[in-house]
């Protein structure tokens, strides 16, 4: 490209699902994709655009940014007005302006605005040593720590040409699977909470707290920090904490059947699912959505299928789909999906459950040079995500790129949204998809 003016035709304009990554490469690289339309995407409203580009080597200009109200491009109707959610929120989650266009109660358009929380991981990372590239992967988001943490290490890992022990690789199938189970759930709890669903949310909640206290058993943090690291894993876990983790998994996967013939049985909650926040299966490839959006439009989309890594090529992966598109088809595919996961995690349990897991650190065969660069992917519970790194000198950190499924997945929402939705169904329609905000303002 040229250096003074970089451009060139925007891939969007004929794969709709690169949108985001465009905008973005022109918000922090200043190179820019002709023929679309550029508002900003992660930066502030009022940045100066056309010279301050956060991700240029050596960049260091600090930007006072003034109030820039957002603006959402809404056509106008008869009788329309706005409902705006946020950016603050009654929870505690983090930032995001969501707002309605509607007429009456029904919904004609809707756009969220993310990104007010941006971290800067990425540029943090650059002249760093990769083992605290680790740390910031691990921080990228608390709902998929450990898969962001595997995904870095894999990278890593590649390039330093380590052969991991079978050891190894299972645990972190495990925990993965641990970290899917507990995602699940809270998911689950949150969508039958919005479907006025309330004993059923409380129950999902319970069911939640115990995997995250297995977790806290088995590496000492309730969303699996600190177990990780390039080439093995920190610290080891006895037989009799494996057999115990069973045991407690075996009770509670008894409790997860019951709970599940209440949630399919009860008529009035399934009435606020069924139809709700349609995605097509159109829509859903052309978007490029991941993970459980994928797959309640029914689009077979599962990396541990698709490129097994770790122990999942040795294992029955089934990859659920539902066609409803529905609310409900994305209830249907984690509750399948977490009856699959516990009977996995039993599986691999019982391979480790004589011998249990050792604190182990793989040297490496491969030196490190400037300008590698590593690929990995992993099935997060919210879909596939991305790590990419080049290195600089002395094994240090040049360039690294995080592609969540939350990323992928927000543009789906949206989608879902408008149609046949009323505002009570607008809470539902997001808890659905349930999508990280930490994940893309990384």
């Amino acid at each position: 490209l040229n250096e003074q003016k970089p451009q060139y035709p925007a891939i969007s304009c004929v794969f709709s699902a690169a949108n985001w990554h465009e905008r973005e490469l022109h918000d922090l690289f200043g190179i820019e994709p002709l023929g679309i339309d550029l508002p900003p995407l992660v930066l502030h409203r009022d940045w100066k655009r056309g010279k301050n580009f956060p991700m240029w080597k050596g960049f260091t200009t600090v930007v006072e940014p003034k109030e820039v109200p957002h603006h959402f491009n809404f056509a106008e109707h008869s009788g329309s007005h706005q409902v705006a959610v946020g950016p603050i929120h009654a929870g505690i989650i983090e930032p995001g302006h969501l707002r309605f266009s509607v007429t009456g109660e029904f919904i004609h358009q809707f756009d969220a605005q993310l990104f007010y929380t941006h971290k800067g991981i990425e540029k943090m990372a650059e002249g760093k040593p990769y083992a605290e590239g680790l740390t910031l992967a691990e921080h990228v988001c608390g709902l998929c720590a450990f898969s962001h943490s595997t995904a870095f290490c894999q990278t890593m890992e590649a390039l330093l040409g380590m052969v991991l022990p079978n050891s190894v690789l299972t645990i972190r199938a495990i925990l993965l699977e641990l970290e899917r189970l507990g995602s699940h759930l809270g998911d689950l709890t949150a969508i039958c909470s919005s479907g006025g669903f309330g004993f059923a949310s409380v129950r999902a909640a319970y069911f939640r707290e115990q995997i995250l206290q297995i977790n806290q058993q088995l590496v000492g943090h309730r969303f699996l920090r600190g177990f990780n690291q390039v080439g093995g894993v920190q610290k080891a876990i006895t037989a009799d904490v494996l057999k115990s983790v069973a045991t407690k998994l075996a009770q509670l996967t008894v409790e997860y059947k019951a709970w599940v013939v209440l949630a399919l049985s009860t008529e009035s909650f399934l009435d606020r699912v069924d139809d709700t926040g349609i995605l097509t299966n159109p829509q859903a490839r052309q978007l490029g959505v991941v993970g459980i959006a994928a797959k309640g439009s029914g689009l077979a989309d599962d990396m541990r299928f698709d490129f097994p890594y770790d122990v999942h090529s040795k294992l029955p992966i089934t990859v659920r789909t539902h066609t409803a598109c529905d609310a409900f088809a994305r209830f249907k595919v984690r509750i399948d999906e977490v009856t699959d996961s516990l009977a996995l995690v039993a599986t691999l349990l019982a391979e480790l459950s004589e011998t249990g897991v050792s604190v182990v650190s793989v040297a490496p065969t491969k030196a490190l040079t400037a300008n590698q660069t590593s690929l990995s992917v992993v099935e997060s519970a919210k879909g596939s995500l991305l790590h990419w790194v080049q290195l600089g000198e002395n094994g240090t950190l040049s360039r690294w790129h995080v592609r969540s499924a939350s990323y992928m997945n927000w543009r789906g929402v949206v989608h879902a949204t408008m149609g046949n939705n009323i505002v009570p169904d607008g809470p539902l329609v997001n808890k659905s998809f349930n999508l990280c905000y930490a994940c893309c303002d990384r």
